[in-house]
């Protein structure tokens, strides 16, 4: 059977050193962003011969397990790991839980030679460029990986690959706006005064990400448009969406996917995203310490596979157009420079001052 594993328990000590540890490993800079391109690129890896994949598959069996490290969505995760599971008989321990404590137990890890992690999966480009910088990661070669539907150009990250993104869309309730929507200005309409909601960036630079994003693609005055619509302010994008379709708001410039959910059951909502639209990427690395190195390869390729983007992205972005259940848009290329601390109280304080 699959086994779930959500390792948080790590001792207190042992977080507090890793945490401190990795600000400065990963920290990150866009001298160190460019110092990893060139690594990388002067020792691309080739794709494995037929032979040597099936061989490497027949290793990663009698490894027998894998250890996922994720901060994908639970239920996706414990799907792939069925799928994976009964597909090549391999069992696949998942620990999903958020980035900062992903990270301070794998720098535990390394800290104590205790090496669990096979596969590594967090949202913060920072930590996979610093990882690369560290030589941390292993090389990809699964078939997958250079198939011509994976461009390695826009999914690389350092040594790390996109596996897919959390894409945020937009939602309004149908009985009121029935009509619809086009992109993020038609929520600066009259009908959507003081009848909208937006998400408060300081809950996490994943929403600062948003607003900048918006500036650029609407206009550097639209955050100070959309904050004269008196919208209300939700800490997250799943209860904001569920009061579009409770009639509570009547629109959501950044919405979640569960919108169709709701909409299944009969609630008066919809949903659309946009081809470059916002969103958060998820990325993947193979740990070069992995205790199941062939079985840490043979997953990494399954998750690039048309199947396993359906199942661990399933309700959120793939990578490739086209893949059911799923939404797709252009990975967005994250500045890690936009997120100093200095930078990101600046954004917020001039937040508060035009929402609240």
């Amino acid at each position: 059977m699959t086994k779930l594993r959500f390792r948080s328990h790590v001792r207190p000590v042992i977080l507090v050193m890793a945490a401190l540890a990795v600000l400065a490993a990963l920290a990150a800079s866009a001298s160190a962003s460019r110092s990893v391109t060139q690594a990388t690129s002067a020792t691309a890896p080739t794709p494995l011969t037929a032979a040597a994949w099936r061989a490497l598959v027949g290793r990663a069996q009698k490894e027998g397990s894998v250890n996922l490290y994720s901060v994908q969505a639970p239920a996706n995760l414990a799907a792939l790991a069925k799928a994976f599971e009964a597909r090549f008989k391999i069992k696949v321990n998942v620990n999903r839980n958020v980035d900062n404590v992903m990270l301070a137990q794998i720098n535990a890890e390394r800290s104590t030679g205790n090496y669990v992690a096979d596969i590594w999966v967090p949202s913060l480009k920072r930590y996979v460029l610093g990882a690369t910088r560290n030589g941390w990661i292993a090389d990809a070669r699964g078939p997958n990986f250079f198939k011509k539907r994976f461009d390695r150009k826009a999914h690389l990250v350092g040594k790390g690959w996109h596996v897919g993104s959390a894409v945020l869309g937009m939602a309004w309730n149908t009985r009121a706006v029935p009509n619809g929507v086009t992109d993020g200005r038609s929520f600066l309409a009259a009908n959507f005064q003081g009848r909208i909601g937006v998400p408060d960036p300081r809950v996490s630079t994943s929403f600062m990400d948003w607003y900048l994003w918006a500036n650029k693609k609407y206009g550097a005055n639209f955050e100070s448009r959309l904050a004269a619509q008196k919208p209300k302010i939700y800490v997250s994008s799943l209860p904001m969406t569920q009061a579009v379709a409770s009639g509570e708001i009547i629109g959501a410039p950044v919405a979640a996917g569960t919108a169709l959910a709701l909409k299944e059951a009969g609630a008066p909502i919809d949903y659309k995203v946009l081809p470059d639209n916002w969103n958060a990427p998820y990325i993947g690395v193979i740990m070069k310490t992995a205790q199941h190195p062939n079985a840490a390869q043979l997953l990494a390729d399954y998750m690039l596979s048309p199947e396993g983007q359906a199942l661990a992205n399933n309700g959120f972005g793939a990578l490739y157009p086209g893949i059911k259940g799923t939404f797709y848009a252009k990975i967005r290329d994250v500045n890690v420079n936009d997120f100093t601390p200095a930078k990101v109280k600046t954004f917020n304080d001039n937040w508060v001052k035009l929402f609240t």
